[in-house]
């Protein structure tokens, strides 16, 4: 121990257990203070640090709790005993964090987490601003990088450009004088979450962190791309001036409603093919179970896609016969018939004719016991018996082809002909509910951006406008997906299909991990059910693949929710990194407690109490757990607290504004 250090001893430890241990304080130290070279140090504050040397290094403690303990010295005055603490016993609780150590060129280094704890009676010394500096990380927060390599430059004079490496989101509560600076690589680079109750403030740290980001000096940010599935409409006015304020970086907003151009604001109408859609999406829309109805989907989807003439020919054939062997009312059968026979287009020197048919008799004549009707059923059996291929393999694949939605109701029509026609008797009456459900979306104006008047385009040249990019050039780095409007199957709908074409693209590009995007999820718990058995469990699939593989396409997960209890555990386990607003429900505390094991009980009894604007952050983007003041958000995101007191005293028949 240096000379410094033995002048700043303020106590020793007295106790050791697995996970903390105890000081006392030396005697004199009445107001937990002393009087330094260079100030007065504080020392007994709650969640403030002590260190302890030990070897070459020093542990970093947190104070934990402070108490006292009597030291049974005899008093002249029964009531000095009460009015006088000098004689008592002062204790510190503190739990070991991590520890500081120096480099070979003397720098210093903390890094979280203990191995080893002191041994009994060991020195405690109060915290310097120097070891502060180096768990706070004043320095080092960019680096500079060749324009020609894009590397790391050791040079000491050119004109090379700087990468930032930490971003400040808000003043330490502890010590004020501090900012509390994340690792941009640690957090961007994996996935995190940002959780707390409604109005704790979860969106406008969101948008304090990236309009912080794109503060910054140098090179703006500009390689970045946030998409943010904005179901609650608040983030376009959080980001309407970044364009003002950063010549470099765009925002981009789409919207599923007809919105007018506010505020100069460019408005992108969101539309989403549905020939985008994968089997499981499809099942996710139309709610299909596994057993009965996801094979008969899987194989009407395949219908609509350009199947060869013999297969579509065999299909027809196939559901001809089923009706015309099955159905009961002669009207009805002429009606079904005639049209599947339109609709095959079979050719024509082979044609199936059932003109003859005559509804009022069920057969093929004008007038009842005629023996030619026998004659013209068996010719038309016949024409229809030779395009049916029984030795044929029929194996639909949906190739995601476009197609018109109204197309499906048809293709699952004949699907439910060629089953019955093969003796599942009962599928029409299992899929009845599935069948309601694409009757009903086909009807529904809410789900026109899905059903109706879209353009066809290739899904390279749509997933480009949702990244920021226009042919070859990276134009927006900030695109927002108002769904405000959306109900939650729509919601569920939109982020399964778009999370999982963009994780594909990342999968499949040709240098991987070299475009990194984040995903915001706001109000996760609405798409990334902890429930199995709701109807949108499936849309969690594809967030916990990326969850557990995205980082090795550079795909990232930004989870925001009030209810971490009701996310998928798999998600929330793979999240790196954790901004707690204020969270007072004992079922939300118990699971973060569970998918976070590293974090002590300390931290759980902070959160119930954590004011507005206030959060704690750990995880490995920051060197230890803080609690910290966000910095403002400026402009806010549209989430502010309702001023009940000023919208309800007002003058009686006052003019409402629509």
């Amino acid at each position: 121990m240096t000379k410094d250090d033995k002048q700043r001893v303020i106590g020793k430890v007295v106790a050791i257990n697995s996970d903390r241990f105890s000081v006392e304080l030396l005697s004199g130290l009445e107001n937990f203070n002393v009087s330094g070279f260079d100030d007065i140090h504080y020392f007994a504050q709650l969640n403030s640090y002590v260190i302890v040397p030990y070897q070459n290094y020093y542990l970093v403690a947190e104070v934990s709790g402070v108490r006292e303990k009597d030291l049974n010295v005899p008093f002249s005055n029964p009531t000095d005993q009460i009015l006088s603490k000098v004689q008592a016993g002062k204790f510190l609780e503190v739990l070991p964090i991590g520890t500081i150590k120096s480099t070979k060129d003397e720098v210093l280094n903390f890094e979280f987490g203990v191995s080893v704890y002191p041994t009994l009676y060991s020195d405690v010394l109060y915290i310097k601003e120097k070891e502060l500096d180096t768990i706070f990380k004043t320095d080092n927060v960019k680096i500079k990088i060749c324009k020609n390599t894009d590397n790391d430059c050791k040079k000491e004079n050119c004109d090379c450009n700087y990468r930032y490496t930490s971003l400040p989101i808000g003043k330490s509560t502890i010590f004020p004088d501090y900012e509390v600076k994340l690792d941009i690589d640690k957090f961007f680079g994996s996935h995190s979450a940002i959780l707390g109750n409604t109005g704790s403030g979860k969106s406008c740290t969101i948008a304090s962190m990236i309009q912080t980001l794109y503060k910054l000096e140098e090179n703006s940010a500009a390689g970045s791309t946030f998409i943010f599935l904005d179901v609650n409409g608040e983030y376009r006015q959080a980001f309407e001036k970044l364009n003002e304020n950063n010549s470099n970086i765009e925002v981009k907003n789409f919207t599923i409603e007809e919105i007018a151009d506010k505020d100069n604001q460019t408005l992108n109408k969101f539309t989403l093919p549905h020939w985008f859609l994968n089997i499981d999406e499809w099942a996710l829309l139309l709610k299909a179970s596994d057993k009965s109805q996801l094979p008969l989907l899987r194989n009407a989807l395949g219908f609509t896609q350009n199947l060869s003439e013999e297969t579509l020919y065999h299909i027809y054939a196939c559901s001809i016969m089923y009706v015309f062997d099955h159905w009961e009312s002669p009207v009805a059968k002429r009606q079904k018939i005639v049209s599947l026979i339109q609709t095959a287009k079979f050719p024509t020197d082979k044609e199936v004719n059932f003109s003859t048919y005559n509804a009022q008799y069920g057969s093929f004549s004008d007038r009842p016991g005629d023996p030619s009707a026998g004659i013209k059923e068996e010719a038309f059996k016949k024409s229809v018996r030779l395009f049916i291929k029984e030795d044929l393999a029929i194996d639909p694949k949906y190739n995601s082809e476009k197609f018109e939605f109204t197309k499906l109701g048809l293709a699952i029509e004949n699907a439910l002909l060629y089953e019955e026609y093969h003796g599942n008797k009962q599928i029409r009456d299992y899929c009845s509910s599935m069948i309601t459900r694409f009757k009903s979306i086909k009807e529904r104006d809410d789900f026109s951006f899905l059903t109706k008047n879209i353009a066809e385009i290739d899904q390279k040249s749509y997933l480009d406008q949702f990244l920021g990019i226009n042919t070859t050039l990276k134009k927006s780095q900030v695109i927002i997906i108002d769904l405000n409007s959306a109900k939650d199957e729509m919601v569920e709908v939109i982020s399964c299909v778009l999370s999982r074409m963009i994780f594909e693209k990342l999968r499949n590009a040709k240098e991987r991990n070299k475009y990194p995007v984040n995903l915001v999820l706001e109000e996760a718990h609405r798409y990334i059910s902890n429930e199995s058995g709701k109807v949108f469990g499936d849309a969690n699939k594809i967030f916990e693949r990326i969850a557990k593989e995205g980082r090795k396409y550079g795909m990232f997960l930004l989870v925001s929710s009030q209810r971490p209890s009701e996310l998928s555990k798999t998600v929330l386990s793979q999240c790196s990194n954790f901004i707690v607003h204020r969270i007072q429900n004992p079922e939300d505390l118990s699971h973060i407690r569970q998918i976070t094991p590293h974090i002590s009980e300390t931290i759980l009894r902070r959160m119930p109490s954590i004011p507005t604007q206030h959060a704690l952050i750990f995880g490995h983007a920051v060197n230890l757990p803080t609690t910290f003041k966000v910095n403002e958000a400026n402009p806010k995101p549209k989430s502010d607290n309702n001023e009940i007191s000023k919208n309800w005293f007002k003058e009686k028949d006052f003019k409402i504004e629509k």
